[in-house]
């Protein structure tokens, strides 16, 4: 080998070093956002509960603050996205976590429910972008074209790895110091580390020339198939998030202890985690549609174990619940993901997705805001719990139209083709 080769062989071995470090660097950063991210939203079950017993307010009143939160979030996400490809994406999710960490230590100073709506559900909404998985998805777009789904799945697991290790931590605040404490060390933590690691660590989002050519672009699927697979975003979602800012006071509810209920949902977080990493790995290895059988299965045992812990007043089966949960919505965001990018080309999959994150957040809106109401009006949860169990149903059976209409489509365009 000449020494000409030799250089250029080093070079492109110290080129490799760096990619590989890159890649590490950002999706260890994707972890840590994504674990903020979980934070945020989960540990809003054990505030429910503190804040009721504290000021005495509605489980409706609270919960729709979540509802506006969500609803904030998702309704907002095109406009952002759009900003995100035009403006230097590092800095206006800096500054997203900043506004969302800033609406979190406000809580502490609120004392009415409007004001707890306006500060978190509309200020928070806003602030929300700077986690979520859309954003973060296309941060990791850039880098990571092989197995997408596992590296999405690694980033995704961050939430539930906070799950587990934040929600015993915050509920240790919220006893010993209060809930307004809670808020405002979850607040700065947002603000500091989450404005943070943006700035310093990820890959600004490639913008995107607009010119004659693309503006008009029109979806490339057909309305039903975006239908479906919009649906079991939409019920995926509801069902997950009405069961999880539920669990806490659900368990309690049924005799479980406060402390138990904590550490098994801080267990199903854990599970979650393990899940998420899993079922991306598994949607790149066999293929989406087989990690939704998993899933189903894990909804019928979530529903089921409810149903015979609370009849027979079986502590076993009430604490398996949380678990068997973790499974069976865990990865429906990786899942569906990658179901749509193996639908679509991948020149509409960012549009695509971005209507299906709506749904999504429509459906994180809606799913606390049934439990509330329903457990507001019958005084317990059966009727709550038959609702979800069909919501989480129309997830699956939505999932399943799709992938249906996407081979019907495919066989299409290979006869169209043949022919």
């Amino acid at each position: 080998m000449t020494s000409i080769d030799q250089v250029s062989s080093l070079g492109h071995k110290v080129r490799s070093q760096r990619v590989r470090l890159a890649k590490r660097v950002r999706l260890a950063t994707a972890f840590g956002l994504m674990a903020i991210s979980g934070l945020v939203w989960t540990s809003f079950s054990l505030f429910l509960v503190a804040i009721e017993g504290d000021v005495h307010w509605s489980r409706v009143e609270i919960a729709g603050a979540f509802s506006v939160f969500a609803l904030t979030n998702a309704l907002t996400a095109p406009a952002f996205g759009h900003a995100l490809s035009r403006w230097d994406s590092r800095r206006l999710l800096a500054a997203a976590a900043l506004v969302l960490g800033l609406a979190l230590c406000g809580l502490s100073l609120v004392e009415t429910p409007r004001a707890y709506w306006i500060v978190f559900g509309f200020i928070g909404g806003l602030g929300s972008h700077c986690t979520s998985s859309y954003a973060v998805f296309a941060v990791l777009a850039g880098r990571f074209r092989d197995r997408p789904a596992t590296a999405m799945a690694i980033a995704d697991a961050g939430s539930s790895f906070a799950t587990f290790l934040g929600l015993p931590i915050i509920h240790w605040i919220i006893v010993t110091s209060g809930w307004r404490s809670a808020y405002l060390a979850l607040g700065l933590l947002v603000a500091v580390v989450g404005g943070a690691l943006h700035l310093l660590a990820m890959d600004p989002v490639r913008r995107v020339q607009q010119t004659a050519s693309t503006r008009h672009l029109s979806i490339g699927m057909p309305l039903v198939l975006l239908l479906a697979i919009a649906t079991a975003y939409f019920c995926g979602s509801a069902a997950y998030q009405g069961l999880i800012t539920q669990q806490v006071a659900l368990l309690d509810d049924y005799g479980v202890a406060e402390n138990l209920a904590v550490w098994v949902v801080a267990l199903a977080g854990l599970i979650l985690f393990v899940w998420r990493i899993g079922s991306g790995y598994l949607c790149d290895l066999w293929g989406p549609e087989r990690v939704m059988m998993i899933a189903a299965t894990a909804i019928i045992m979530t529903f089921a174990s409810i149903t015979i812990g609370a009849s027979f007043m079986a502590l076993g089966p009430l604490l398996i619940f949380p678990l068997a949960g973790s499974i069976a919505f865990g990865g429906q965001q990786v899942m569906l993901a990658a179901t749509v990018q193996l639908m679509t080309h991948q020149t509409d999959f960012a549009r695509i997705l971005g209507i299906c994150r709506m749904a999504s957040g429509i459906g994180m809106a809606v799913g606390p805001l049934i439990a509330g109401y329903a457990y507001d009006l019958n005084g317990g949860y059966k009727a709550l719990l038959l609702i979800l169990a069909a919501i989480s149903f129309g997830h699956v059976i939505a999932y399943v139209t799709a992938v249906e209409l996407g081979r019907k489509r495919h066989s299409s365009t290979v006869a169209k083709q043949g022919g």
